[in-house]
């Protein structure tokens, strides 16, 4: 039950704080210049904005659950499960920014949330399957080969949607890695909470996935000056191919069929929400 705990609010501060962004950046604007002059106006923006503060301190309650939720489960189940943000991400654009959400979105909605349900279910089956096998022999594993091309033409709403997924997965696999090496969340005081978080940002890998973070961070605030919210997240979801690729290769993670369809059902919906971007 705590575990999807964690998913719950992991995925109820993403979606309220990219919409808080989002209606910072409305209210600011398209970003048609990366002059120093113009850069020295939007970080003004940025510093000074409500929206903007109210949305990076949402995101970063969500980054503090994420970095728990890696203690608890898989970078390969806690992205895909969090992947139902976009769905929640068109319906608030949809009721509180007033966005139009074409049906094409929509559809990619149930997609991606197929590709979910999917993922959550496989996670049932994988841990009896898990039991059983320990039950009748503890040494056996199991192991995916996994190719999932995706090409595409590259405008510059895609660009940034590239540059924002490689310096997201980047960090995913540095933060994952170095937070599973720290070992598990089990913190009952504020003492232990902060050791453990000083634990955290010590940690070599995670400080380099957080630069990389600050990086994704920035081109997802130039995108939601090019785009609507309900576009510009669920495009980054093409991340889940190389998180996968990351998950299996660097953590090591047993990859399972059913956890393979439900990521392979997501991007179905990403590459709709692609097609009609």
């Amino acid at each position: 039950m705590i575990n999807f705990l964690l998913i719950f609010l992991l995925i109820s501060t993403q979606v309220l704080g990219d919409i808080w962004l989002s209606r910072g950046m409305k209210v600011f604007g398209e970003i048609t210049s990366f002059h120093p002059d113009a850069l020295g106006q939007l970080v003004g923006y940025l510093f000074t904005s409500p929206w903007i503060g109210l949305g990076v301190v949402t995101l970063t309650i969500s980054m503090l659950i994420y970095l728990v939720s890696l203690t608890r489960l898989d970078m390969s189940f806690v992205l895909p499960m969090h992947a139902f943000s976009y769905v929640l991400n068109a319906l608030m654009a949809w009721l509180i920014l007033k966005e139009p959400v074409s049906l094409a979105r929509w559809l990619a909605a149930i997609f991606i949330s197929l590709g979910v349900f999917i993922v959550g279910w496989s996670k049932r089956i994988d841990d009896r399957k898990a039991q059983l096998q320990q039950d009748a022999d503890p040494n056996i594993k199991s192991s995916w080969m996994l190719l999932l091309p995706l090409s595409f033409y590259l405008p510059k709403m895609w660009l940034g949607v590239l540059v924002l997924v490689l310096a997201d997965c980047t960090a995913d696999i540095l933060v994952a890695r170095g937070v599973k090496k720290i070992g598990k969340f089990s913190a009952r005081s504020l003492t232990s909470i902060l050791q453990w978080l000083k634990s955290v940002f010590v940690n070599p890998g995670v400080l380099i996935g957080v630069a990389s973070y600050t990086v994704s961070f920035l081109m997802f605030i130039s995108l939601l000056s090019w785009a609507d919210i309900s576009l510009v997240r669920p495009a980054t979801g093409l991340g889940y191919i190389i998180n996968l690729c990351g998950a299996h290769f660097i953590l090591k993670e047993h990859i399972s069929s059913g956890r393979l369809a439900g990521i392979i059902v997501i991007g179905w919906g990403v590459g709709i929400i692609s097609l009609t971007g």
